[in-house]
């Protein structure tokens, strides 16, 4: 009690407490949400625009409570946010150079229903819960399949893209490509007859692989040439 006492006098104060394991989970997980924030975002749910500075300042009150020095809190912090935006570049990086058949590009949904996930761990939690938020009735397959679906559309690989669609996206390029050697009645019938669609995604689908194909009719040189690929894709059409 008098070591104590003395040490008070003296205006020493005593040494901050090291952290345990459990905070420093707290800040990887915070930081987690910090970097996958824009991915919510795109994923449809808003955003607080000052979100970096709120959690920033609630993070603060909460951590004053534990007892640790500021500088450790600090450099803990400012690795948490790197390591996490590291190993977000690294997985969609590792996504990215996997993606090299159908079925792995396809996979871009899961990626995305992983970052939802952390998203909506994010909206419940203390801090975070008023600056990321789900819209009313925020369905997260639904947005995931939307999301994925813009990525891999212009692949003909989104959701909705049956092999059906996917062999008509090709002739409308055709169509498109070959123009100038099949003459415009022709590439014009062929746009009748295989471009057309109720659905407004797959009628922008066919529009853009026509305006694709247009935009470089060096793609196949000769009208025989055009002329095979026509009839092979038409065969592919039921």
């Amino acid at each position: 009690m008098r070591i104590l006492v003395f040490v008070i006098g003296l205006g020493l104060s005593l040494p901050a407490m090291a952290q345990t394991q459990a905070q420093q989970d707290r800040l990887n997980r915070v930081g987690q949400f910090v970097v996958t924030a824009p991915m919510c975002e795109r994923l449809g749910m808003k955003l607080d625009p000052d979100l970096p500075v709120k959690a920033e300042s609630a993070l603060n009150a909460e951590t004053a409570a534990w007892g640790v020095a500021p500088a450790t809190v600090a450099r803990l912090k400012g690795e948490a946010v790197n390591r996490q935006s590291r190993m977000l570049a690294t997985d969609l990086q590792s996504a990215a150079d996997g993606a090299k058949t159908d079925a792995q590009l396809r996979r871009v949904k899961q990626i995305l229903l992983g970052y939802g996930r952390t998203c909506m761990a994010a909206s419940a939690d203390p801090i975070f819960s008023a600056l990321i938020v789900p819209p009313p009735g925020f369905d997260l397959e639904t947005a995931a399949t939307e999301l994925a679906d813009s990525m891999l559309e212009a692949g003909g690989l989104a959701s909705w893209q049956t092999p059906q669609i996917q062999a008509r996206g090709d002739l409308m390029m055709l169509a498109g490509t070959c123009r100038s050697k099949i003459g415009a009645l022709r590439s014009d019938a062929l746009v009748r007859q295989y471009g057309q669609s109720d659905d407004p995604r797959v009628r922008n689908y066919y529009s853009r692989s026509f305006d694709e194909g247009l935009s470089d009719p060096s793609t196949i040189g000769t009208l025989a040439g055009c002329n095979r690929a026509i009839a092979a894709y038409r065969a592919r059409i039921r």
